[in-house]
């Protein structure tokens, strides 16, 4: 998996830089979050502007980080089109807050 990480204020941003989040790239994603868990801040940014296709594996990644995560906010940023409809069609948006870019979810994070 292709990411980048980096560190704004109390959030830790995690930018996913491949075009596909599927079956082939979700158990990458889950274990490169559990080897950085005791260094992410108390606010989870993924930033998957890169991301054009989401399947229910990519979902449920994301959704088996915001339940090993629970003791941190998990925000997702700067989605397209066909992933922020996935979101909402599944009502994954009432769990994981969608903003349309990075530092509108970081303001949140003050």
């Amino acid at each position: 998996m292709r990411y980048e990480i980096s560190e704004k204020g109390n959030s830790t941003v995690l930018q996913i830089n491949e075009e596909r989040f599927d079956a082939k790239l979700a158990p990458e994603f889950r274990a490169q979050i559990e080897a950085l868990m005791g260094d992410l801040s108390t606010h989870l940014v993924l930033d998957i502007g890169d991301v054009k296709f989401m399947d229910s594996s990519g979902l449920g990644a994301v959704m088996g980080v915001y339940k090993l995560l629970r003791d941190k906010k998990i925000s997702v940023a700067n989605p397209q089109k066909p992933v922020r409809d996935l979101f909402k069609l599944t009502r994954m948006d009432r769990l994981i807050k969608t903003y349309d870019s990075v530092d509108a979810a970081l303001a949140t994070a003050v």
